[in-house]
């Protein structure tokens, strides 16, 4: 997965470095947290333990965040970068030239499902922190909008093959399916021993086919 330079914006509580061993500096203390977030999620996350994994004293995280918080919201800018940029990939329409939709819809779905199973514990902990942060929720909701047209736009291209009589809707309903069911299984928005155990590899093989299926469903 590509990752870029990252320069966190420089309001509120984050302030950017403006020299470049500094910037190395706090792309490490942002990698280091987002190592974390994946282990042990937001509860687990301490800035304390950040330093120690790190390298980079506590007294140096604070001269660019004024606390957890605030180094949360800028690892999470670091990770939906990332996010983003698989996303793209992911649906890049040149990947797919001259693929049907027979084909398209599962192996789309699968790639989709690995790039989640790939993120999950790190967006899982982002999803959760979420439900009682507006702005890590705003972040959220932006990379999935991201993910959603680009999942829409990527079939959509594939209109003469759909059946269904609605291709807009069905498509939008399918992305909403298919994102509930594999964010459940990989228990992406509630701690990971709250998962149901799906059989992955299953449930993606069912979306893909149950998607295939509506999408050529002639019904009213």
């Amino acid at each position: 997965m590509p990752t870029t330079p990252h320069q966190p914006p420089q309001t509120g509580g984050i302030r950017a470095p403006k020299q470049e061993r500094s910037q190395r500096s706090f792309d490490l203390v942002l990698d280091t947290t987002l190592e974390l977030l994946s282990e042990k999620g937001y509860s687990g996350f301490a800035l304390t333990e950040v330093s120690r994994r790190s390298g980079v004293s506590v007294g140096s995280i604070y001269t660019r965040v004024d606390g957890k918080d605030d180094l949360l919201r800028a690892a999470q800018a670091r990770f939906q970068e990332r996010l983003l940029a698989a996303q793209r990939e992911m649906t890049d329409p040149q990947r797919w030239a001259g693929v049907p939709l027979a084909q398209l819809v599962p192996q789309l779905i699968a790639q989709f499902a690995d790039v989640l199973n790939q993120q999950g514990r790190t967006l899982g902990a982002f999803l959760q922190r979420g439900a009682v942060d507006a702005a890590v929720a705003k972040v959220g909701k932006a990379g999935y909008m991201d993910a959603r047209d680009r999942f829409i736009d990527l079939i959509l291209s594939r209109r003469d093959e759909i059946r269904h009589p609605d291709p807009i809707r069905a498509v939008g309903s399918c992305f909403t399916t298919v994102y509930a069911a594999l964010a459940r299984a990989l228990a992406l928005d509630v701690a990971p021993e709250a998962a149901e155990g799906s059989d992955l590899p299953t449930l993606i093989e069912d979306l893909g086919a149950m998607t295939l299926a509506f999408l050529r469903c002639e019904g009213q």
